[in-house]
């Protein structure tokens, strides 16, 4: 497993094959959706994952990603400041 909290939209590399990408917001003043898009094509996303106000849940925001495959996370509509922890080539 891969864990960041720092550069959230950065792009990122799945390693292990069949993993999953997991999301814990840990601070956002509004409610959030975020979704995974594939670097490089943005036809290929997932589904937009809501992330209330204060809710500090560890969401899983993509599953069976295949190794080699590189994504990076987006938020739907208006970008606020938010921080939080990301995980990555997780088997759960």
């Amino acid at each position: 497993m891969r864990t960041a909290s720092a550069d959230l939209l950065s792009v990122r590399t799945i390693t292990a094959d069949g993993s999953d990408v997991y999301l814990r917001v840990t601070s956002s003043p509004v409610d959030l959706e975020i979704r995974w898009f594939r670097d490089g094509d943005l036809r290929v996303a997932g589904s937009p994952v809501l992330f209330p106000a204060g809710d500090r849940s560890r969401r899983r925001i993509g599953s069976n990603f295949r190794a080699g495959t590189t994504f990076y996370l987006g938020v739907v509509g208006s970008e606020q400041d938010w921080c939080g922890v990301v995980d990555w080539n997780v088997y759960s």
